[in-house]
């Protein structure tokens, strides 16, 4: 197997080998070896050949001074110059995060018969974007503690809905391959992951009169739809007799249906909070009988069973271990056996890197955490999955960053858009994955997808069109 040998200025050396492990031997496949060189770049060569072409990437956020590192100085000088790419679109233009030597209008990549020279710096711009980096640096914090879209590089450059880190991946395998065309990558393949966080799976559970009454309001006043609230009115009838089927929020089997329509597997993140408790938004314990057949039920048919840890949780380890524990004893009662387990933050709510340890030292495999609330794209600037980091440990983590662009909530609540604004929005992020052989991540929960035949049409075609 042909080695690349990665020669690299002194420092860091925590940060380069995890960057180096995700992009070189996690993404493209391929095996390399580093050694230590001084200078202001990195050189990429072949080993066990005698000096020649080499592929030189310019070394910018590793040259940060100690002192200046996870502070303001060590952020990316805005605005970003743009430079002109060569792959996967020659002549589009790229904002470069870090680089050297960059000015708008330029090529990004210089190839020729002595190697290559790209005048970003794809290593240390790669880490900044999966490592989250400018949110243990930038204070804002806005709804549920969250850092908000707009306080963002991404947001504020306009690049958010382009995954700029799987953009200059390809920059760097177009240099790999014009230097060395008998190297060979991973192959990758378009996908799609539907996740469902379960918030509420019944309309009625953990619900008192009140409540039951402002749901009925909301039908005839905010969803204009009487329809609804006479099924509504039918639903708590049957529900006496211990008949769900009814129920507005019961359409698991509904989604379960297009994702195996379209040959997907859906993911179902549940809540597993010790206590009913509506003000933080959890309306059932996991414990519940008909909870703990619906858990048994997605199983069964080919599903993913995960957590979805409960209010204020992402900054408290002791609570998501539990949380996680009480998940796994009714999954085990109900025959769950599954290689990997995951889930996503309630609120996604989200602190870096607490939460990723957290859900490390839980024994959890993956997250699937980090989009924002109030707008679609990619907060992690990829859309493949790779080894989450610990900033403030400096070490690499046990623990997988699943893709997630768009939210439900996202596209009708935050950005205010209407059905088919929304469908096209999902579009343009698919796009992008597909561009890419990435991930294409959703999120939509099961009481947004309500017993109507519109919310019902509107989720298939939207499904049906992602393939």
């Amino acid at each position: 197997m042909t080695t690349l040998v990665v020669e690299a200025p002194a420092g860091y050396e925590a940060e380069r080998r995890y960057v180096l492990d995700v992009v070189l031997a996690d993404w493209l496949g391929l095996d390399y070896r580093t050694e230590t060189r001084p200078g202001r770049e990195v050189r990429l060569r072949l080993d066990g050949e005698p000096p020649g072409p080499a592929v030189a990437v310019p070394d910018v956020l590793f040259a940060t001074p100690e002192r200046d590192w996870l502070t303001a100085a060590s952020l990316p000088a805005t605005p970003l110059a743009e430079g002109v790419a060569v792959a996967p679109a020659a002549g589009e233009r790229l904002p470069v995060l870090y680089g050297e030597g960059a000015r708008t209008g330029e090529r990004l990549l210089e190839a020729g018969p002595g190697g290559a020279r790209l005048r970003v710096d794809v290593f240390g711009s790669a880490f900044f974007m999966l490592t989250r980096y400018e949110e243990l640096v930038v204070p804002d914090r806005g709804a549920h503690d969250r850092f908000p879209a707009a306080a963002s590089v991404a947001a504020r450059e306009g690049f958010l809905e382009i995954p700029l880190v799987d953009a200059y991946v390809e920059l760097l395998w177009s240099a790999l391959e014009a230097v060395w065309p008998r190297l060979r990558r991973r192959p990758r393949a378009f996908e799609v992951a539907l996740t469902h966080d379960v918030d509420d799976p019944l309309a009625r559970l953990g619900r008192g009169p009140a409540l039951i009454a402002r749901q009925f309001a909301g039908d005839l006043a905010l969803r204009k739809d009487p329809l609804l609230a006479v099924r509504r009115a039918r639903s708590l009838v049957a529900a006496r007799r211990g008949d769900r089927r009814l129920d507005p929020h019961n359409t698991f089997d509904f989604m379960m249906d297009v994702s195996e329509r379209n040959g997907l597997r859906s993911a179902f993140y549940f809540l597993a909070n010790p206590r009913v408790d509506a003000g933080e938004g959890a309306y059932y314990v996991v414990e519940h009988p008909w909870v703990r057949r619906l858990i048994g039920d997605v199983h069964r048919r080919g599903h993913e069973v995960g957590l979805h840890p409960g209010f204020g949780t992402y900054r408290d380890a002791g609570r998501t271990a539990e949380q996680f524990a009480r998940l796994r004893a009714v999954a085990d009662a109900e025959g769950v056996v599954q290689e990997r387990w995951g889930g996503r933050q309630h609120f996604l709510q989200w602190a870096n890197p607490v939460t990723w340890r957290n859900w490390s030292e839980a024994g959890l495999d993956y997250d699937c955490t980090l989009a924002y609330a109030e707008a679609v794209g990619f907060r992690t600037g990829t859309c493949h999955p790779y080894r989450a980091f610990d900033l403030e440990r400096r070490r690499a983590l046990n623990l997988l960053e699943r893709p997630f662009q768009v939210m439900d909530v996202t596209l009708f609540a935050y950005m205010g858009l209407s059905r088919e604004q929304a469908r096209a929005k999902v579009s343009d992020i698919a796009r992008e994955c597909r561009r890419y052989q990435g991930c294409l991540g959703i999120l939509w929960h099961n009481n947004e997808v309500l017993r109507t035949a519109r919310e019902h049409r509107f989720y298939a075609s939207m499904v049906d069109g992602l393939g």
